[in-house]
């Protein structure tokens, strides 16, 4: 067991703003991220839409090695509003144009704007956080978060389904623009800068010797794959299956429910009583389980689909609950660095699921892309057996008592 020492005290009522901000945001993000592969299909012609993600999440991941350097420079708000404003262009000019490769291009700045502010969003919330309350407050937020996350699906498969993706669109440009409001009267006297320069070489020789981060990492990783293949590939399948967007928009409601009602009490649990390693390892079973049980789900109708697609985002939910409760232990507000390159196990995670998944299924038919989920889940087993345990509020207090005694 370990636990480390870094000094910090919560600011309750800025991790509130954050909250509510993350909150706003996930709800928009959400509007589009479950139909941006039909959007894709619809000008590419295939399924097989895995370029896009290749090339966008390339982008985002050579961002984030110098996310470090964007802070130095102009601060931690302001890249966050200057990141709000270009998604507002972005929706902006989707509105007023059709698909085509024009507007692919578009998307592709708009995801990689979107994956910029998620990651600025965290480095704020860390500025505000204490690492002894991390399972609470990162469960809080993840809850609030998730919550936008939750309404958002039908209500955008509805959107999609009566005025198309320009109505979409045209949804995205108000709510980005209330979220920048909201962020311009909150955070507008909180501008944190660094005067470290750290490039990225020296980023890595510095991770390299941090093993309890690797290993963290590599889990996130494999979570992050498993978003990769069912946020893309999800929609397709039971497209295939002859669902319309109504049930999907019913479906990807449900399945997203676990996110709401088990993080928080996992962080408090987490903080107080076990730690992570354990129940990382518990909710990772889960995950590769049920998503292995998806491609025998041939004949399933909506509640079947819906239950199945429920019981994946269960072991999700805890994973990403004790991911970030971990790993949030063992950082700063100050490591923004390490924070970066933490948060790049999500494009590393997509680039890597459109490489494997674009070259399969030039050969495996479209259902058996869970497998390829399921069987990479299982790798973060090795990681997950391999984490030192945090030490919970009362381990450590049985240490001072024994101390004492």
């Amino acid at each position: 067991m370990k636990q480390p020492s870094n000094n910090e005290r919560a600011n309750p009522s800025k991790i509130k703003l954050i909250s509510l901000i993350s909150f706003m945001f996930g709800f928009a993000d959400a509007f589009l991220v479950y139909v941006l592969s039909s959007y894709f299909k619809e000008v590419f012609g295939t399924e097989n839409v895995s370029f896009f993600y290749l090339v966008s999440f390339s982008i985002v991941l050579i961002a984030l090695f110098y996310l470090h350097d964007l802070v130095r420079r102009v601060g931690k708000t302001m890249l966050l509003f200057l990141l709000f404003i270009v998604a507002i262009m972005t929706n902006a000019t989707l509105i007023l144009f059709d698909p085509s490769w024009f507007t692919i291009v578009v998307l592709m700045i708009h995801l990689v704007v979107s994956n910029l502010i998620w990651v600025n969003l965290d480095i704020i919330l860390e500025s505000f956080s204490e690492d002894g309350k991390s399972g609470r407050i990162r469960g809080l937020f993840l809850t609030i978060v998730n919550s936008g996350w939750l309404l958002a699906p039908i209500l955008s498969t509805r959107i999609l389904s009566q005025s198309g993706y320009a109505g979409l669109f045209f949804a995205g440009l108000v709510m980005y623009s209330c979220i920048l409001v909201v962020a311009l009267l909150g955070l507008r006297r909180v501008n944190q800068r660094f005067k470290e320069k750290i490039t990225p070489g020296q980023i890595l020789k510095k991770i390299r010797r941090k093993k309890d981060i690797l290993h963290i990492y590599s889990i996130a990783f494999v979570i992050e794959f498993f978003y990769a293949v069912m946020i893309v590939y999800t929609p397709l399948y039971l497209l295939e299956l002859g669902f319309g967007w109504d049930d999907i928009g019913i479906m990807f409601t449900a399945m997203l429910v676990p996110f709401v009602l088990i993080q928080y009490p996992l962080g408090v649990l987490a903080d107080k009583r076990l730690g992570e390693k354990e129940m990382l390892i518990f909710f990772l079973v889960i995950m590769i389980v049920s998503t292995a049980w998806l491609p025998f789900i041939v004949s399933g109708g909506l509640w079947m689909w819906s239950f199945a697609l429920f019981m994946t985002r269960v072991g999700a939910a805890g994973m990403d609950i004790l991911r970030d409760s971990y790993f949030y232990k063992r950082v700063s507000s100050q490591d923004v660095d390490i924070i970066a390159f933490f948060r790049t196990a999500r494009p590393v995670a997509n680039i890597s699921a459109a490489s494997v998944v674009g070259v399969s299924l030039l050969f495996i038919p479209l259902s058996a892309v869970f497998f390829v989920a399921a069987g990479v889940l299982f790798l973060g087993l090795v990681p997950a057996f391999l984490l030192v345990d945090n030490a919970s509020e009362r381990e450590m207090n049985g240490f001072i008592a024994q101390g004492e005694g």
